[in-house]
């Protein structure tokens, strides 16, 4: 059974989700790869069932 994402990178204005993660550092490491344009965001259980749902 696939662990459902606990952090998401989203660009600056949330309009796109650029990664899933399943911890805070490796989120955001990637949040600052991708730019100063994006951070990350802890989801809430809602929104990360519905996230891995849609794979």
């Amino acid at each position: 059974m696939k662990k459902n994402p606990a952090y998401a990178v989203l660009d600056c204005h949330v309009t796109q989700v650029l990664g899933l993660y399943d911890t805070a550092g490796e989120a955001d490491t990637a949040a600052n790869e991708f730019g100063r344009c994006s951070f990350a965001h802890k989801l809430s259980d809602t929104e990360s069932a519905a996230l891995a749902a849609r794979d």
